[in-house]
């Protein structure tokens, strides 16, 4: 590697922490036939309070609260990961990525809408004003669609530049994505995802890895922060470590194309008829399901990156 390292940083991910951690949140409980309340931090410390056999649950009006502190606490704070993120990737330099508008994930044939699972969740109250900062302060730059990919994009110009570009984030996304990345809260120096990488079981009993193999991982397993399940249509249940089992002994990229290709066409045996998420009548085959769930968990390489899995899978001479 030649120059100097250029840490390259999830801004959603630094405004969200940033905020977040500002505030405090709580829930307000409303007895509705008294019209008496009640604060506690959360709906587990409510319902563990409460005695709900004599006072029933749909009695109470349950109200999310948030409170912020001074807004300056929230920029030191972000300031202070950017200072961290820079120093453990041993640089000065460094760019930041914030999501934009006109996500092409929003408009894939997906039978459920994309991260629709996260609606009605709360957002930090300062979220916007961080990320304001991050804009004026520290040139953060706001692009199309996912500042993930515009990440992946700048991983992987670094394999071809020879220098090392360094993709900053906590999303596990970034484990099957080439070209160096670092996991602020999970790392003590950057790693360096090349090849086919490995899965494993940790400690936790929780299945880890990298590489390619965490990408077909995904692939099979989908993403249950975005909201993208591959099984959905077929009804089945296959997690993480169902999906370890059938990939962590494979030694090849073929072998494992094959193996995903084997499990679509289990799930989806027959053409399967659907309306997307937005609003059109769908009618897959098991490799059209497989090609809209790839392109849901791709991160790109390059503008525009797509990959056609039929083809891909042609040239194996899986198909």
């Amino acid at each position: 590697m030649t120059s100097k390292p250029v840490a390259i940083i999830d801004g959603d991910l630094l405004a969200f922490k940033a905020s977040a951690a500002n505030e405090t949140r709580s829930v307000e409980a409303l007895h509705n036939p008294t019209g008496r309340t009640k604060v506690f931090k959360h709906r587990t410390e409510f319902k563990e309070t409460i005695d709900l056999g004599k006072f029933p649950l749909d009695s109470f009006t349950i109200t999310d609260k948030q409170e912020a502190a001074e807004i300056s606490y929230a920029l030191h704070t972000v300031k202070k990961m950017i200072e961290g993120i820079c120093k453990t990737c041993k640089t000065d330099q460094y760019e930041i990525y914030l999501s934009g508008d006109d996500n092409f994930r929003d408009t894939l044939p997906l039978p459920s809408k994309y991260k629709g699972n996260r609606a009605g969740l709360m957002r930090p109250l300062q979220l916007t004003e961080v990320k304001d900062y991050l804009i004026n302060v520290h040139n953060a730059v706001v692009v199309k669609g996912e500042a993930d990919d515009k990440i992946s994009i700048r991983q992987y110009e670094g394999i071809k530049s020879k220098i090392k570009v360094i993709g900053c984030s906590t999303d596990k996304d970034s484990l099957g994505t080439d070209g160096y990345i670092l996991n602020w809260d999970t790392m003590d120096k950057p790693m360096l995802i090349k090849g086919l990488g490995e899965l494993r079981i940790d400690e936790k009993g929780k299945v880890r890895g990298h590489g390619s193999k965490w990408k077909y991982l995904q692939w099979i397993v989908g993403d249950t922060i975005d909201g993208l399940n591959p099984c959905e249509l077929a009804k089945v249940k296959f997690g993480e470590k169902s999906g370890y089992k059938v990939l962590v002994d494979i030694e090849t990229d073929k072998e494992c194309w094959q193996a995903v290709h084997d499990l679509y066409l289990k799930w989806y045996p027959e053409k399967v008829t659907f309306i997307d998420q937005v609003g059109i009548k769908q009618c897959f085959d098991y490799l059209d399901i497989a090609q809209v769930y790839w392109d849901g968990i791709h991160m790109m390489r390059w503008e525009d990156d797509r990959v056609d899995i039929k083809s891909v899978m042609q040239k194996m001479n899986i198909l």
